[in-house]
């Protein structure tokens, strides 16, 4: 058991004490004061005055899965051969070594949804990870955690130039509502036998039970409501990916209750899916209680610079406490991991970072320390 005391503790659902203290213990934050308590058996660490923050989460990431500064043949974010890929897991291509992994965790980036790409249809499972670890199994915290499917431009131009389904965005939609009820039915089976074993249909299975969401990849506002709709039909948990025109379809998002992951909004307009890309969306869609994430989609944009990111809502009129939920309080919903990640609170992972200056605001600001699980790893 160990405190740490006189720091400045905020996070993304308000809180907000000016000289407080945590009390850690076996990885967990057992306290949360403005008057902390130490224990005498409880070593006692002084942050100084710094800014306390949760740390941050990536809610939509290929880091690990694109090798920094490597070839092809360590890029392993698509398994674009078939347009139905469930069984594929993203842990699978995880490389702890990757440098990118160091480098967002020194700016603060404690944890990141790491997923397959969107070349496909159905492209695979995605994973929960800390950005610590010299193994995956040391990184993984949720092994299964979404299953990433993609509409519109992308697997259009994939499949379509391979001269077979799906070449058009009704092809696109028909594919997915064919595996899904494949999915259903096989789901409803009491004995899989050998000859009828599927692993795309296992992985699959737990989309339609609702044990993990579809995390759809989804620009265009048509392709969202797409999404939307499959998803009732199939009463199935949904998160949209992207989003670039969320804000556009805010009513039937609400209404249907979706999770919104938007990014990599820094990132240039290369394709016509992104003309209305841009940091004006997540603040429109915070502003209207939509459950929101900034991520960068790494490496489409570096992972490092996911604080910034965040901040750049603030020009759009949200609030330090709204940006910084972007990245912490939010995507923690999203995965499903908000009884555990994303706060600074009792009971929760000791995931966070002492900073030097304001993170969001400040491009000067400095990560002088990150703990994950209560360790000091930098």
């Amino acid at each position: 058991m160990w405190a740490l005391t006189h720091v400045r503790i905020m996070d993304g659902t308000g809180l907000d004490i000016e000289d407080g203290g945590m009390l850690i213990d076996n990885g967990r934050i057992v306290d949360v004061s403005a008057h902390l308590q130490v224990p005498l058996h409880a070593e006692e660490v002084s942050g100084q005055g710094r800014l306390c923050l949760p740390g941050f989460i990536d809610a939509h990431s290929h880091i690990g899965l694109s090798t920094s500064g490597e070839t092809l043949g360590n890029q392993d974010v698509n398994e674009a051969t078939e347009a139905i890929t469930a069984d594929v897991r993203a842990l699978d291509g995880i490389n702890p070594q990757d440098p990118a992994i160091k480098e967002a965790l020194a700016q603060g980036v404690t944890t990141a949804f790491v997923t397959m790409g969107s070349a496909n249809v159905i492209s695979g499972m995605g994973s929960v990870v800390h950005l610590w670890g010299e193994t995956v199994e040391d990184m993984v915290i949720a092994p299964a955690a979404g299953m990433k499917a993609a509409m519109g431009e992308n697997p259009i131009r994939v499949h379509g130039n391979l001269k077979h389904r799906p070449s058009s965005r009704p092809g696109v939609a028909a594919i997915l509502r064919e595996w899904l009820e494949r999915a259903r039915l096989y789901a409803q089976q009491s004995h899989i036998g050998y000859k009828d074993y599927d692993p795309r249909l296992e992985a699959l299975a737990a989309v339609v039970r609702r044990d993990i969401p579809l995390r759809v990849h989804a620009h265009r506002a048509d392709d969202i409501l797409t999404a939307i709709r499959i998803g009732r039909e199939f009463r199935i948990n949904l998160v949209i990916d992207h989003g670039t025109e969320a804000d556009l379809v805010i009513d039937q998002i609400k209404a249907a209750g979706v999770f919104v992951v938007t990014g990599p909004s820094f990132s240039a307009r290369t394709k016509q899916e992104l003309r209305h890309k841009g940091f004006h969306t997540p603040a429109a869609l915070v502003k209207a209680k939509i459950v929101t994430a900034v991520a960068s989609d790494h490496p489409v944009v570096p992972a490092e610079y996911l604080r910034l990111y965040a901040g750049l809502t603030m020009r759009q009129g949200l609030s330090f406490t709204e940006a910084l939920s972007t990245i912490t309080t939010a995507p923690a919903k999203i995965l499903g991991m908000d009884d555990q990640l994303g706060q600074l609170k009792a009971g929760y992972r000791a995931d966070f970072v002492l900073w030097k200056g304001n993170p969001l605001t400040d491009i000067q600001a400095e990560a002088t320390a990150v703990y994950i699980a209560g360790q000091h790893v930098l």
